[in-house]
Order: structure tokens, then sequence, then C-alpha cells
């Protein structure tokens, strides 16, 4: 079976593509279509780079290079003839599942959290819903998660028949995987995210949650890993830091390889996430891979795979409520330990990627049978 994976391939994305056609069975061949400015380095099946393509697909909203970017779709998806085209991300979607529609090839639909999720005016989320009404066309959903399948039958129209969930899955981190950061890091106390300073992110009350558990806690840093190309919030948050006076705590860490946010994520006592939405974060269940201990804003995805209670806290958008669970954690080492055993417990229960892929195949191959 051919399948065509289609979309915007950073961070998470490009982490779940990787995973996926490095670990699927030999009964399946991949291609790859990814855009203009996407992670440029070759997706491996063992051992070989997959054929791949570069399409005029790029973040922002333009009509002429988005028309253009479903012609060159359609000519590669009509050359290639895969059984399934696998779209994923809100312009990978739209573009992937029209391409599809216009060559009569079936087609699946990840969002990796949903398109008017990201919407900051009542406006923009009616009109991004209304697009992903439009282009759901005879798309399957494969939600990134149980939440985001729900949430894609609640709001966007899809029913039990055309609506399927695969969680988002990792390999276990060995040593190998990890490159350690510099030998005075290694030393500190500190609490830890990964994604860039945007809105989904929420950095902003990351920041009023620091500032709180620095008040009981001056030792402690905080490190936000991935400060890239794309971090819309970058000034707001810097500004609010300075405000603070948490220049010397809060520690903002360029973009970095995987093997060197890994090393960041070793070290730290407790993993931080604010989000206000997510599909399912692969970062958060890296974290619990290594053992760490999760406080959570209680959203889509986040939910997913932080149990309350069990492998960490999932809370309210509330500054104090955070900061309580974060030094609760900090003060109480065998409460850490016990938190960080049951992430891996979880994690290799519920997110191992090597039990779970045959589940991944298991949809591929239903929903190519489907007429």
């Amino acid at each position: 079976m051919k399948v065509l994976h289609i979309g915007n391939f950073k961070s998470g994305i490009d982490t779940y593509i990787r995973n996926t056609v490095a670990l699927a069975s030999s009964d399946f061949t991949f291609v790859i279509v990814g855009g203009a400015d996407d992670n440029s380095e070759p997706y491996i099946r063992h051992g070989k780079p997959l054929k791949q393509y570069t399409i005029a697909m790029y973040r922002a909203l333009n009509p002429l290079k988005d028309t253009k970017a479903v012609i060159q779709a359609v000519k590669i998806i009509k050359n290639e003839k895969p059984d399934i085209v696998h779209c994923h991300s809100a312009k990978g979607g739209v573009i992937g599942r029209f391409a599809a529609f216009f060559t009569r090839r079936k087609s699946i639909y990840t969002a990796h959290a949903f398109s008017f999720l990201s919407a900051e005016s009542t406006k923009k989320q009616k009109v991004f819903l209304a697009l992903e009404k439009i282009a759901r066309l005879n798309s399957v959903l494969l939600g990134c998660s149980e939440s985001e399948r729900l949430l894609g039958m609640e709001k966007v129209g899809y029913t039990m028949k055309n609506a399927f969930a695969w969680n988002n899955a990792i390999p276990r981190i060995q040593e190998k995987d990890i490159q350690d950061p510099d030998e005075t890091i290694k030393h500190e106390k500190y609490v830890i995210s990964i994604g860039r300073p945007s809105y989904q992110k929420n950095p902003l009350l990351m920041v009023e949650v620091m500032k709180r558990v620095h008040m009981k806690h001056p030792d402690v840093k905080f490190y936000l890993v991935g400060v890239g190309f794309y971090s819309p919030m970058l000034d707001k948050t810097k500004a609010l830091i300075h405000q603070y006076g948490l220049d010397d705590s809060f520690v903002m860490v360029p973009w970095l390889n995987h093997a060197e946010t890994l090393g960041y994520l070793k070290y730290a006592q407790v993993y931080l996430t604010t989000s206000l939405y997510e599909g399912l974060p692969i970062a958060v269940l890296e974290a619990m891979a290594m053992g760490k201990p999760i406080v959570s804003s209680d959203v889509i995805g986040n939910n997913d795979c932080v149990k309350d209670g069990e492998n960490g806290y999932l809370l309210p958008m509330d500054a104090d409520k955070l900061a309580i669970a974060v030094t609760r954690l900090l003060d109480d080492e065998k409460l850490r330990e016990k938190m960080g055993k049951a992430s891996i417990e979880v994690f290799e229960r519920e997110f191992l990627i090597d039990k779970r892929i045959k589940d991944l195949e298991n949809i591929y191959q239903e929903i190519a049978k489907k007429k």
C-alpha cells in the first residue's frame, strides 16, 4: 500500500511523520510532499531516504500560491497513484484534500490541532471553522488524539463512520538520542517547557506562573526551549519577563536540534505546559518518556496524556494553582520521583509507538477498502 503524506512538516508533525514512516511494516511505501520552508532533512525508511517533493505551500494564506500548490499536488498524486493521501496541518489539510478530491483518491486528514482553535477572535474562529467544513469534502478524519476526534465530530461535521483516532506516539528515548547540555546546566534546578512563544503556547501565563514560583524558589530557573523563526509573542514575553525582574531566571533557548532539546529535558525537575489547546503534544510525550512529572493546563490534547494526580497535575488557566503544583513538586523529591515513574508507565502503556504502529496500519487498510 502506498501512502502519500502532504503537509507543512515542522516540530511535532515532522516527528510524527519520521516515526511512522520509519517503523511501518514492509507492506507500506511512502511519499512525502512538503512546503517550501519545511524541514529539509530527508525522511529515512529502512536506511534509505524516501521520495520527497516540495511544493509552493506556505503557512500564510495566499490564494495564488495556494492554488499553485493544489495544481502541483494534483500532478504529483497523478504520477505517484497513492492508495491514500494523508493530509497534515491546516494548510496541508486544505491543499491535500482538494488535490485528492480532484484526482479521486481517498484522503485522510490529521489536523494536529484544528485551525479554528488558533483564532484569537470570534470572527476569525468562524472563518477558520467554515474553511474546515468546506475542506472536509469526502475525507476521513484521523485525530491525533481521542479529544481531536471528538472535536471534529462536534464542530466540523465528521461522523462515527468517518472519524478515527490514533494517538500520537513516539519511540523510547535512549542515551544515544540525547546530547548533553553545558556542564553548568546539569547542576541547575529548573523547570522546562518546549515550544515557541505563540498564542497556542500561552507564554504570558507561563511567565506569571514562574513569577510566583520564583518568590518561593529564587534559585530555580525556567528554560523555554525552541524559540524559533516563528515566535509571534516573543517580544511580549520578553517584556513581561523584564517587568517582573526575571531576566536571569527565565531563559529562552533558541531552536535546537532534537538531541540537544532532549539534553535540556533530561536534567529538568518539572515539565510545565500552559497551552490553550493541543492536538496531542509530542514534547509532553517526550517528557513523560524521560520520567518527568507534568504540570499542565487542562485542555484538549494535554488531557489525553496527563493523568491528574498520577503523572502530574491538570489544572485550569490559573497562575496561582499552576504555581502551587510546580512548587509542590520542587519541594517534594519523593513526589517528583513517584509522578515521574508514573509518566514512564503511562507512556509505555499508551504512547509507545512500537506497540501502536500496527493500529495505524490497520486504519490505513480499513480506509483503503472503503467504497
